[in-house]
């Protein structure tokens, strides 16, 4: 029996060690950027809806506010926690959490900017499906916390 608990004891110390390099799972965050995801996926839908005719900007621009707003709201939860870590080796891999949804959030914001200056391109539905897997990044590495 003493050997069945130095073995549990062997397999738990490294398991459990891991955790002092990542931090903890937010569900907040979580469920932010899988909202983005969800108003990114409304505009690409949108989008081959309208096929073969152009989509109007006014037509995805709702889609384009919320995945902003819930990207913004999951990016200001994700840039305090590197603060409340700090020393920890945990905060550096919130920063690159939060770095990642500052680069979801700024892909948003120059598809949005170029939808509404020049149209649908027409490659936009793939450009928003490139936009909606960069998301998804972030929105993976948040839930591997788990």
């Amino acid at each position: 029996m003493p050997k069945h608990h130095l073995l549990s004891l062997i397999v738990v110390i490294p398991l459990g060690g891991c955790s002092i390099f990542a931090p903890g799972y937010n569900e907040a965050i979580y469920t932010k950027l899988d909202g983005a995801h969800s108003s990114l996926t409304k505009i690409e839908t949108a989008l081959e809806m309208k096929a073969p005719q152009h989509a109007r900007y006014r037509d995805v621009e709702p889609y384009y506010i919320e995945a902003l707003a819930m990207v913004k709201d999951a990016g200001d939860i994700a840039q305090r926690r590197p603060a409340y870590l700090k020393g920890r080796p945990s905060a550096h891999s919130a920063e690159l959490l939060s770095g990642n949804i500052e680069t979801c959030r700024q892909g948003i914001e120059d598809s949005r900017a170029s939808f509404e200056a020049r149209g649908q391109r027409p490659n936009e539905a793939d450009n928003i499906s490139i936009l909606r897997n960069t998301c998804g990044i972030a929105k993976t590495m948040e839930g591997s916390l788990k």
